[in-house]
């Protein structure tokens, strides 16, 4: 089970590829404000893409639902 936390300054999140055919929800930003959440699937990485940009996550996203 893969907890992780959301910064409240995370901005707007977006599904992109990633190495290995892996899905990533990533903020665009790189360096220390980079904000990325490895899934395998795009179907998974869009649902949590989705509860970020919402603001439905209350601090915390998991990756296992």
């Amino acid at each position: 089970m893969a907890l992780y936390k959301v910064p409240s300054n995370v901005g707007k999140v977006r599904v992109a590829m990633f190495r290995g055919g892996a899905y990533a929800v990533w903020n665009g930003k790189a360096g220390e404000n980079e904000f990325r959440i490895l899934v395998r699937t795009k179907k998974q990485a869009d649902e949590i893409a989705k509860i970020i940009n919402q603001k439905k996550h209350n601090g915390e996203v998991d990756t296992c639902k």
